[in-house]
């Protein structure tokens, strides 16, 4: 008997995916950590996303500063989700979240360590922003879904 091929895990941090269920259906998120096994609270695969719940704004250059600075915040999120309500992209984003959201963050019922968490992925996520505006890359992951 030959031995059963293995799927290649395509779902790896830094993958753009868009989620299909609950709250947050439809919005954008990069995948930060992955447990294709499952874990012992959550025996199945799922991963840990952090993603953008509310969208910056359009900004021209007629726009005075401060409206600019106004209209480019982003508001986060950070979320464990099952594999099944994910819709991977073709798209990546090299931010390193790894450090700041972890699984213990995530599931915890303490609110101070998930704002602060939230906090720390809201000022990456806006550096990123002010970054893809200059160069134009990963522009698409920062404009709102059209569905």
């Amino acid at each position: 008997m030959s031995e059963a091929k293995k799927t290649p895990k395509f779902l790896k941090a830094g993958k753009v995916v868009l989620l299909l269920n609950g709250r947050m259906a439809g919005k954008k998120a990069v995948i930060v950590k992955t447990f294709d096994d499952g874990t012992a609270d959550r025996p199945y695969g799922h991963c840990l996303v952090a993603g953008i719940m509310k969208y910056p704004l359009k900004v021209t250059k007629k726009m005075s500063e401060k409206k600019r600075t106004k209209r480019s915040r982003i508001k986060p999120f950070i979320k464990s989700v099952n594999y099944n309500h994910v819709m991977p992209t073709r798209y990546t984003m090299d931010v390193d979240l790894k450090s700041v959201v972890t699984a213990d963050i995530v599931g915890s019922s303490n609110p101070t360590a998930r704002q602060s968490c939230r906090k720390e992925v809201k000022k990456s996520l806006e550096e990123k922003y002010a970054a893809s505006l200059a160069s134009g890359k990963n522009k698409w992951f920062f404009q709102k879904l059209r569905f």
